[in-house]
């Protein structure tokens, strides 16, 4: 037997996966030669994009809705006339249609990709996925997926799609190892929604191991061990053991109200739309900490109308009494909506993007901040604005409200009132937020977006990946100073990142004095577990210590050390 490797890549869906190997390594087909590759690519292209919709209906019967929105947006972005043009030109250069498919793929991806923000370069892995998928077609084979799988086994792969997904059984998957990929990508998105544990960026891991090999995937810490032995299998066992009785014994806390010591605690759902919504009402959440409002404004032709954007809003307040923190649209440079035909720029996560966005889009923005005031005559509304850099980006968001509600009041329309509040995610707001405390109602630290300005690292780069923890020392030091900053200010203040659902940074965030989390819903109940149960006087010091260590590993350590004491 060889010897057992560790690898280490990012964390992409918490938990311990533990079985065989299924390692999945796809061939690509030989194109024939074909006497018109232009019509040979328009019918594959149709075929594909039949296949991807056909795979939606699938994913969305299994209870795949984030695969099977996913691949509804492939099936478009195969149609889309603009890599059939880039195919044509190609071809008209002389190349054969299997490079032309690729050249044309490469070149658009890569023009995603160098936009360098997470939204984009997601697109450019869907630009990948389509070109394979048409390849296939056009040599008339149907690419493997994971319905393949017939006993339960570790799936590792250099990297997943989510037309792979589409077709499994999520019973026979103990969890995800890909080379590619990160922490926002479709496998990451996928296995968190399903509970499987999942590590990515994983380098080498398909030539590390062999189908029907061991392996133990880490998705917490983003380790793989592959051919784990006796002792190392052991560990793991008894971790994935109390890992699953803690969160058998969190279902005691669904719907329940939680403390943190003498302080109460909210414990809030971030969702993405109607259908998260559905979930987090399900999973007992506080409220909705995080509500992003994208779903409205991208992949459409035209912006939302005020109506629609009402009755959106409106479902979300008439499912909880606790309040609904709605985020206003974070699009931009990075999350392009086709109709606002924006320029294009080098660094859009520097650019163009959130309330940066709003000067220029000025009717846009005020078309939401109208619907958001009538929206709040179903409950309470809580809005935020995302990107917020200054205190004059602060006094923006301010007059767009006030503007708003006059208008509302001129018409006779019935409208209520909104608590306004900030996103803290850009260093200079944790930095100036005493400041930025004097205009506004409460903060939210969007904990993705802090760490990767504040270390100074694209979301969307695998080799990168493992300076994105918000463990970093840099980061928990901006979070406690907006804690204080809020608590000085008798604000709100809350974290909203996936860093929320860690329960050991949970721990310190409740330390530092938020007074809420808002996390994935199927975190819920684990992070109210946590909370409740912690010894909030003996988290100080684990606090002070924690911001004076020297890296997130060793905050890590000091965390595990306080959870399994």
């Amino acid at each position: 037997m060889s010897e057992m490797v560790v690898i280490d890549g990012a964390a992409a869906s918490p938990g311990i996966g533990d079985g065989p190997a299924f390692v999945i390594r796809l061939e690509e087909p030989e194109i024939p030669d074909l006497d018109d590759p232009h019509g040979a690519f328009i019918a594959a292209a149709a075929t594909a994009s039949s296949q991807l919709t056909e795979l939606a209906s699938s994913a969305d019967s299994a209870g795949l809705e984030e695969a099977g929105e996913i691949l509804r947006a492939q099936a478009m972005m195969a149609d889309d006339p603009m890599l059939a043009d880039e195919v044509k030109a190609a071809l008209a250069a002389g190349l054969d249609l299997g490079d032309a498919i690729d050249g044309a793929a490469n070149q658009i991806a890569e023009s995603l990709r160098n936009a360098g923000s997470d939204y984009l370069a997601e697109r450019a892995a869907d630009v990948g996925e389509i070109a394979k998928r048409i390849r296939f077609a056009v040599a008339g084979v149907t690419p493997a997926g994971l319905d393949d799988l017939a006993e339960r086994a570790v799936v590792v792969a250099r990297s997943l799609t989510a037309a792979d997904t589409a077709g499994m059984n999520p019973e026979l998957v103990a969890g995800f190892v890909t080379e590619e990929g990160g922490p926002t990508g479709h496998v990451a998105v996928i296995a968190r929604a399903l509970g499987i544990p999942a590590a990515v960026a994983v380098p080498g891991a398909t030539d590390a191991v062999a189908t029907g090999e061991g392996v133990i995937v880490d998705g917490s810490r983003g380790r793989a061990v592959f051919r784990p032995d006796d002792t190392t299998r052991a560990e793991y066992t008894a971790r994935a053991t109390a890992h699953e009785e803690q969160l058998a014994a969190a279902q005691l806390y669904r719907g329940q109200g939680v403390s943190f010591g003498t302080r109460a605690m909210k414990v809030a759902a971030n969702v993405g739309g109607p259908d998260d919504i559905q979930v987090a009402a399900a999973e007992g959440a506080d409220g909705v900490g995080l509500f992003r409002t994208e779903f409205l404004f991208l992949d459409a032709d035209e912006p939302p109308s005020e109506e629609k954007q009402v009755a959106a809003y409106r479902q979300a307040l008439e499912r909880f009494s606790d309040p609904v923190v709605i985020r206003t649209f974070d699009i931009g440079g990075d999350k392009p909506a086709p109709y606002l035909k924006l320029e294009v720029e080098e660094n859009p996560f520097l650019g163009v993007r959130g309330m940066r966005l709003y000067e220029g889009q000025w009717d846009l923005a005020v078309s939401q901040a109208r619907a958001l005031l009538r929206a709040a005559t179903s409950g309470e509304l809580w809005v935020m604005a995302p990107m917020v850099a200054t205190v004059a980006d602060a006094a923006t968001m301010r007059d767009l409200f006030s503007g708003a509600a006059l208008a509302l009041d001129a018409e006779g329309l019935e409208h209520g009132k909104v608590k306004l509040g900030v996103m803290v995610e850009v260093p200079s707001a944790a930095l100036n937020a005493a400041a930025l405390a004097k205009y506004v109602d409460f903060f939210s630290i969007g904990t993705n977006d802090l760490t990767q300005y504040t270390l100074a690292v694209d979301r969307t780069s695998a080799p990168l990946a493992g300076y994105l923890d918000a463990a970093e020392p840099s980061v928990l030091k901006l979070c406690a100073m907006t804690a204080k900053a809020g608590s000085q200010h008798g604000l709100s203040v809350s974290v909203c990142g996936e860093a929320a659902s860690d329960p050991g940074l949970a721990l310190l965030f409740a330390a530092m004095g938020m007074d809420k989390l808002s996390v994935t819903a199927p975190a819920v109940n684990l992070i109210k577990k946590t909370i409740a149960e912690a010894d909030a006087a003996a988290m100080d010091p684990v606090l002070e210590a924690c911001l004076s260590a020297g890296s997130a590993g060793e905050v890590r350590t000091l965390l595990d050390r306080t959870l399994t004491s």
